[in-house]
Order: C-alpha cells, then structure tokens, then sequence
C-alpha cells in the first residue's frame, strides 16, 4: 500500500516538508488554469442515479415476489445463481447492537479512521476544494474518493480535457493533506464506444486499461516514488444497463475489463502498491437480465469468470450496502411484504444482509482473504436540508423512504454502520456517500442525490451526521498494512 508522508518522519522529512511541495507544485501549475477558475462551474443539470445509489424494487404493492426471474437470460454461459432466500441468508454475524450514538448520554463509539472515507463531488472551485478537504479532515476521516468521468478526462482519442490536469490537482492537494486516495473511473466516453445510449464501457477493454495508463502517469508520483493515488475502483456498478450499457449484462464481461484494468494498474509507474477495488455492485432488488442483473447473481458470475484468481494480489471487493430506510442492523423478515412501507421486502435493501450475503459468496468460491471495501454506503433523508429561499426541502418523488428516516435517524445508522464494520474482520474501508451533493442548485431541483450529503444548506448546513463524526474519538492506524 501506499506509505504515508508521516513515516518519513524518521529520515527528517516531515508531512510539513511534502505538503509545502505538493503546494509549489499546485502554485506552479494553477496559472494555467487561473482563468478557468471556478471549476466546472457550469449550470449543472440534475441526472438522478447517474452516481450514488439505485433502489429500483416498487414497494409490495407493486413489486414482483420472484426476484430470480429472467436471471436465465444474464448469463446464459453460466448456471445462474438464485437470489438469497430466507434459508440461504445465514445467521447474523455482525456485532451484538450496541446503544445507538446520539449527542448526549451515551459515548460516541472510537473509530480507526484509516479505515474511514468519504466521496467528494468534485463540481467545486479551486477554493471550495480545499474547504471540502478540510471537513474531511475535520471529521477525522483518512480516506477521500473521487470519481471521474472518462469521457471528461479524455473527450477525443488524441487529446485530453481541461478535467485531467483539474483532477491532477485535486488528488495532489488531497495527497499533500495525508490522505489517502480512492479513484474510481467510469463513464466511457462516445468516441471509444459502440453505442451512445446511457453509459457503458468501451467496446475494448485495452481502452480502459489505456486510460488509466494515462491518468496515473499524468498524476506522477512523489520524491520518494509513491504514487498519490493509493487505491483504484475500476467502473461503477456494472450490474445496472444505465452504467454497462453496450455490452453484456454479466460478471464475466465485466471481469474482462477488471483483468486489464488490472494489469495497467500494476505496470503503472508505484502502481505494485495500489490497492484494485472491484466495482461495487447496485442493490436492486431486481434480476431482469435487461435493467439490472441482481447483485449477488453477478458477483457469482464474477467469480466464476476467475475473480479468486489468487494471481489477483492486493485487490479488494467493491461492495455499495445500501439499506433504503432500514437500520443497519436489521435483518430482511424473509417475505415478500414485511411492513406496509415498503422497501424492505428484499434483502437487497438491508446492509446488514448484502454485507453477509457478499462474504458468503467469497467464501463459497475459497475467497477467505480479501476484504469487502464499501466505496459508497449511506442513508438519505431530505429532513434539515431547505431550498434556497430558506423553506424546507420535499423530498423528490420516486422516493419514499427518503420520508421514513429523520437526519439524526440518519447520522445514528451511519455511525452504527461504521462501527459494524470496524468489528468486522472482512470489511475493509468504508466511504460514506456523500460529502457534498446538497448543493442548493442540487436541493432546488430535488435530486436524490442530495439526500445523502453530509453536510447540508443554509441556515443549518451542518447535518447531524457530520456533527457524530467529527466528534467521534478517532484512532490512527497504519491500516491497510503494506504489501
């Protein structure tokens, strides 16, 4: 893994030094982007589910009971796997519930925060940027992702877009504050694509491996020959059409692409010590082989296609545990219809079943060593965020779970997802998403994907949940240990 600024200490050359350097670097190099400043400021148009998390089962009034069905026409090459049923989810094996987190009474749990993350949106100015690195460091965490859009860091075959040296920029100055990196790629652009519906890969998967060639040279390493970037996530949910859109629905496809993003990744200048996170996979509730493959099926066909390879060194699964409305502790009923809310008929909306489930699979294919990283969990609610003229936010329709949580039902379940996963040996780095999406453009327009921002609009823009966190006690490991 990507060693640390501080443990250069030793030989007299402090976090100061680097991160004095990385801002000469940065002071060298904004010039050129002096009058482009803010970044990316452009109206943004709300694209919901573009990034972040996807619940696509209706309530049980309308949802199908067979979440198997059509599963026969996702990958036809391999015997398909049925959805977990109430017998096949096992036993609980998270941690005895401990008393929910809340400001007062009952002590904040102690985190490690090098296992600790957040997805920033990187739509921001120069200087917004450096104020978001700040609340990240404000709420102890280690750990920031980005995710790019292929088709901005490279809009044409021979050339690359203003994004690419921005981006450098924001990983550079991420680097120079000690934290680690995690760059999730996706979105390939037309050019490179045999289609131009939704998003989807490009029809070569060398093409891939070409530009992630390209942007971990662009960013370049340090003095010392470490690479800035510490972890890469290759695509984003791959499971649903919307993001695969081109190619066959199935793991094995995607473990074509994995394969050589891979490789490129490992003969990239300090790419040996970068951690290759497998996307992580959309909880739908659906298996349709059209829309969506579910997501234990295709992690299934991952495996099949060669994922245990134990050639595969220093890598780790994506996982996206969302949970809807319900409790990170809960367990699906085993119906089709356990309350009359809805969005908790299907273990699919439980975070406490998918990370099981996900492990369980592991197992099954004698993957008993990696470790399931959450590059995005989290629960959304629109309750504490107000539009811009200063009235209360609605939640946007299509999601009505967003109603059946409050923010501090909100900032309990996230804390009590971390400490789950800190006492549980399989799960690795959790990012929480999102930092920043509650932008009032982004509220004013109602895009779910402002929900699950942690930090909120005026006149309270701090939500509950980054209040837990930042007053959480953190511990500072050196995890993940060196490879």
């Amino acid at each position: 893994m990507l060693k640390h600024v501080r443990r250069y200490r030793a030989v007299g050359i402090g976090l100061f030094g680097l991160a004095s350097l990385v801002a000469a670097v940065i002071v060298l190099v904004a010039p050129h982007y002096a009058d482009a400043a803010p970044f990316l400021q452009a109206t943004p148009s709300p694209t919901p589910g573009s990034y972040g998390p996807i619940i696509t089962a209706a309530p049980p009034s309308t949802a199908p009971t067979d979440a198997t069905a059509g599963a026969d026409t996702a990958e036809p090459a391999t015997e398909p796997a049925e959805t977990p049923s109430p017998e096949a989810t096992p036993a609980p094996t998270t941690p005895t519930p401990q008393p929910t987190a809340t400001l007062g009474g009952t002590p904040l749990p102690t985190f490690d925060a090098s296992m600790m993350g957040i997805q920033i949106h990187p739509d921001l100015s120069r200087e917004d940027f450096q104020n978001r690195l700040q609340q990240v460091k404000e709420m102890g965490m280690e750990w920031v992702k980005f995710q790019f859009g292929w088709d901005l860091l490279q809009p044409s075959p021979d050339s690359e877009g203003d994004q690419m040296g921005r981006y450098r920029l924001f990983v550079q100055s991420a680097y120079g504050l000690d934290l680690r990196v995690l760059v999730s790629i996706a979105k390939a652009p037309d050019w490179a694509r045999s289609t131009t519906e939704e998003d989807g890969p490009p029809s070569d998967p060398q093409a891939l491996a070409a530009i992630l060639t390209r942007m971990l040279e662009h960013i370049d390493l340090d003095l010392f020959g470490n690479h800035p970037v510490t972890a890469v996530e290759v695509w984003n949910e791959p499971n649903l059409r919307r993001e695969w859109n081109g190619n066959p629905l199935n793991g094995a496809d995607y473990m074509r692409y994995f394969d050589a993003a891979y490789h490129a990744v490992r003969a990239a200048p300090g790419g040996e010590r970068i951690t290759v996170v497998t996307a992580g996979l959309a909880p739908t509730g659906i298996n349709d082989g059209v829309n969506a493959v579910d997501d234990r099926v295709y992690l299934r066909q991952m495996y099949q296609a060669g994922l245990a390879n134990p050639a595969y060194q220093n890598i780790a699964i994506g996982i996206h545990p969302y949970s809807a409305w319900n409790a990170p502790d809960a367990h699906w009923c085993g119906q089709a219809q356990c309350s009359e809310r809805g969005y908790d008929n299907h273990p699919s909306f439980f975070f406490a079943n998918t990370i099981e489930d996900y492990h369980n699979i592991m197992v099954e294919f004698g993957d008993n060593t990696r470790q399931l990283w959450a590059t995005e969990f989290g629960w959304g609610t629109f309750d504490g965020l107000y539009y811009s003229d200063g009235t209360p936010a609605q939640s946007p329709e299509g999601f009505p779970y967003y109603d059946y949580i409050d923010e501090w039902d909100m900032a309990n379940y996230v804390m009590r997802a971390y400490e789950i996963g800190q006492n549980t040996p399989w799960i690795g780095v959790m990012f929480l998403w999102n930092l920043n999406f509650a932008d009032p453009y982004y509220v004013d327009n109602q895009d779910p994907r402002a929900a699950y921002a942690v930090w909120g609009t005026e006149p309270q823009p701090e939500r509950p949940v980054f209040t837990l966190l930042a007053r959480a006690p953190k511990i500072h490991s050196e995890y993940p240990p060196q490879q």
